[in-house]
């Protein structure tokens, strides 16, 4: 592949290819957002918050991945949530082996979807994908684990007009390569409409996905071309039955992977993840827009010292997007939660560290009902095992 890169400054008009900006931050002058509360639920045993969704009221649903409270050696676990952080309700999913929650999503009806993956259901002792359905009182409708011989991976899930789900992974079962990328449609009952692979010889792997505006389907992840180890950015618009419209690789000449994604008001998407190009010391922050035809609106590229990424993102009310992940130069432990608040335009507006003096990471992040921001993840830095760490975030 032919990778074509050109430098610009902030403000400067894209033209083609991968454009980028590296921005070193300033100290703020104001606090453009703050903490109402931060909270931290677990047992005595690691549980760790992936993913959130919006529900009515101001409050969520969290899925993660839980060995305390009765778990077998891990559980899919949903947390439902008041707009205050208090547990209204907690489902467990899985069997007696290992089971892991990755993603989660609104269906057409208003209930929850989640995707993980299981061994519990499996004959080999691999990972299978795992789908869920669950009732917003917190019941179980439907169960559906995908998979052959060799492990699956979990990506993104999203709800389709017509009931059903779309989600997306990597497999080692199935196509032609080390790891492709996994797609397979789902009805409302939890029936498999239709699956299917694409990827080359090495990996393909998707991350995450989104649904746009005008009811497409982004996916995200990364793509090794040229060499193993060296992964491209990839970001892939579906329709809602999985098929593939258009197709955007690009990166530089080390790592580049993206993560996390979340669509715009224009039918584009924004999506963020990490880099080793483009000057990075050693790892950084990367986000970029993508319009509705693949073309690079802005790229732009945050980092210090050492490592930081970043894992999701999501719209604020404003029009701008908040970003999450972690660092390991900023706050105090060996790694940090690390949020930014961009604008529209991608420039950096705030930017903050929580954590204490272990690691905490940020997974997740949804915009509630109420307009304010709610960012979940894992921390050890207030107990020895990992808890779920939510952090709700109003704008000053």
């Amino acid at each position: 592949m032919i990778k074509k890169i050109l430098k610009v400054t902030l403000g400067s008009t894209l033209l083609f290819g991968s454009v980028y900006a590296k921005t070193v931050e300033k100290p703020k002058k104001k606090e453009a957002y703050s903490a109402v509360w931060q909270k931290i639920y677990g047992g005595k045993e690691d549980d760790i918050a992936y993913g959130i969704v919006a529900l009515e009221n101001g409050e969520s649903a969290i899925v993660g991945t839980c060995k305390s409270f009765g778990a077998q050696k891990s559980d899919i676990c949903v947390t439902r949530m008041t707009a205050d952080g208090e547990m209204r309700w907690r489902l467990w999913l899985g069997g007696k082996k290992k089971d892991e929650g990755k993603a989660i999503a609104r269906t057409a009806d208003g209930n929850i979807v989640v995707l993980g993956r299981s061994k519990s259901f499996t004959k080999a002792y691999a990972y299978d994908l795992y789908v869920a359905k669950i009732s917003l009182d917190g019941k179980k409708i439907w169960e559906k684990t995908l998979g052959g011989d060799r492990d699956e991976y979990a990506g993104g899930i999203a709800g389709t007009d017509d009931g059903g789900v779309l989600l997306v992974g990597a497999s080692e079962s199935y196509g032609k390569g080390n790891k492709d990328i996994y797609i397979a449609k789902l009805d409302k009952n939890g029936k498999l409409v239709h699956a299917h692979t694409i990827g080359g010889e090495k990996e393909d792997v998707a991350t995450a996905l989104t649904r746009t505006r005008d009811g497409k389907m982004v996916l995200v992840g990364y793509r090794e071309i040229e060499y193993t180890g060296d992964s491209d950015f990839l970001i892939m618009q579906l329709d809602q039955n999985g098929k593939r419209r258009w197709t955007k690789t690009f990166g530089g000449a080390h790592e580049d992977m993206l993560l996390g994604v979340t669509a715009t008001v224009d039918n584009g998407i924004v999506a963020i993840g990490s880099t080793r190009s483009y000057g990075s010391s050693q790892t950084d922050l990367t986000v970029m827009k993508i319009d509705a035809k693949g073309k690079t609106i802005w790229h732009k590229i945050y980092g210090f010292k050492y490592y930081e990424y970043g894992n999701a993102v999501a719209t604020t009310r404003d029009g701008g997007f908040m970003l999450a992940g972690g660092t390991n130069t900023l706050g105090k432990g060996n790694h940090s939660v690390y949020v930014l608040a961009l604008d529209r335009s991608g420039e950096l507006i705030w930017s903050h560290v929580y954590g204490d003096e272990r690691k905490d990471v940020a997974h997740g992040v949804a915009r509630m009902s109420d307009g304010s921001m709610i960012v979940v993840g894992e921390t050890n830095s207030f107990r020895r095992e990992k808890n779920f760490y939510l952090i709700k975030l109003v704008k000053q």
